[in-house]
């Protein structure tokens, strides 16, 4: 835990009597273990913890206040009791159905504060590159078939049937064509497989700033997407340190300096991650713990680029100059965290978007008319973008085993809390 630093200090926290005689004292701006000085021992014990109070004292020593004052603001009606543990369950599924009652444990409190400090971060990144945020679509009559083993989620409404947005591929690339930048704070929605609840990185509902450019090469937006990173990590080291652990913030600057990060191509992956024992076949998706294990080898991020075209989304553009291959990348985290962010440039033609839709998602094409009928009208320009999922990066700012943990609300594949 982290310590006090002011001399004369007034602010209000929760309180946890500790086994050696300590307590524990936290807020929004940090934890503090310490001993107390200058009040009855009867009197603090006689305070439940997980009372609320308000602390006015000095700090007189490493780890020791003088408590001249302590008033309790609220306590529960059924004290734990005092031996019970400050930590969460270790079962993610244990927690994800009961977290509403965890929120106020020191390290559930830490990953939300954290999960809002990278949204912050992020939407004043792209706003001072001159990006435009908008507000995302929950529902409408197609969205992303590119989801990994995932499907999508349909609903009817007024006599039609409609799909809760997994993705805003389309609505970026309709606005980007515009606004020349644009970005949402989106909440996605994918059904993921059951089994994916163990691979502690997946969840049914999730936030995604999506980003979209028409006035960005690909070169440039890979760019932009790693500053993004260093500068939301940044920032929470310089402002919020004190709920951080020291092991934590050494982690995160060796880890994550400043860019450019490596970039490997998609063959090159395979290759690599055949050398290292994965049976990798070409043409389709890297498994999740061969993507986690490219940024082991490197030990920082590292870009994906170039992937099969047969592999991902029909909205991607395919290369040129490398034909049965995309210009698409993804940023894949150090220390076994995986994908953070999945990007690329996309097509934009409606003979190719056609034909794509039909021979990978074998979709019928009228629940893509509306977008379709934009590319055919010349309507859509050439645009690149991304999307870096919050909570994974969350998940990799706290070094937390499973993705429920980085979330307020979680959801996990089979497993739907309150």
């Amino acid at each position: 835990m982290r310590k006090l630093s002011s001399q004369h200090v007034r602010f209000k926290s929760w309180i946890k009597h500790l086994p050696d005689g300590k307590i524990l004292l936290w807020n929004i701006h940090g934890f503090y273990e310490v001993i107390v000085e200058c009040i009855d021992n009867e009197r603090l014990s006689e305070i439940p913890s997980w009372s609320q109070v308000e602390v006015v004292g000095e700090i007189v020593g490493p780890g020791r206040i003088c408590i001249r004052e302590i008033r309790v603001l609220h306590k529960p009606v059924n004290p734990p009791v005092e031996n019970e543990s400050i930590d969460p369950p270790e079962d993610p599924v244990e927690y994800t159905k009961h977290y509403y009652r965890y929120l106020k444990y020191p390290r559930i409190l830490k990953s939300i504060l954290v999960y809002s400090s990278v949204l912050n971060n992020l939407r004043s990144f792209l706003l001072k590159n001159g990006f435009i945020e908008l507000p995302p679509p929950i529902i409408g009559k197609s969205s992303d078939p590119g989801l990994r083993g995932a499907r999508k989620i349909s609903i009817e409404l007024y006599g039609g049937v409609y799909e809760l947005q997994s993705s805003l591929i389309m609505y970026k690339q309709l606005y980007a064509s515009l606004l020349d930048r644009v970005f949402y704070v989106a909440r996605n929605i994918r059904l993921e497989p059951v089994e994916n609840k163990d691979t502690g990185r997946h969840l049914v509902e999730f936030t995604q700033v999506d980003i979209e450019a028409s006035d960005l090469s690909m070169n440039e937006v890979v760019k932009l997407g790693e500053r993004a990173l260093y500068y939301t990590i940044r920032r929470i080291l310089n402002e919020y340190s004190e709920l951080l652990d020291y092991s934590e913030i050494e982690r995160l600057e060796n880890e994550v300096d400043k860019p450019p990060y490596p970039r490997i191509t998609y063959d090159e992956a395979v290759e690599i991650l055949r050398k290292k024992g994965f049976d990798i076949r070409h043409g389709e998706e890297l498994p999740f713990e061969a993507e986690a294990r490219l940024a082991i080898e490197y030990n920082s991020p590292v870009w994906i680029t170039n992937f099969p075209v047969k592999a991902r989304g029909f909205y991607y553009l395919e290369d040129p100059a490398r034909p049965g291959y995309n210009i698409d990348y993804n940023l894949i985290l150090p220390g076994g965290h995986g994908e953070v962010l999945d990007g690329g440039c996309r097509e934009y033609r409606y003979e190719k978007l056609r034909e794509k839709i039909i021979e990978i998602h074998k979709e019928p094409l009228d629940k893509y008319e509306w977008f379709l009928g934009l590319t055919r009208n010349n309507e859509i320009k050439p645009t690149c973008g991304w999307g870096i999922g919050v909570e994974r990066l969350v998940k990799y700012i706290l070094n937390l085993k499973h993705i429920a943990y980085a979330t307020p609300h979680p959801k996990i594949p089979g497993v739907i809390g309150p």
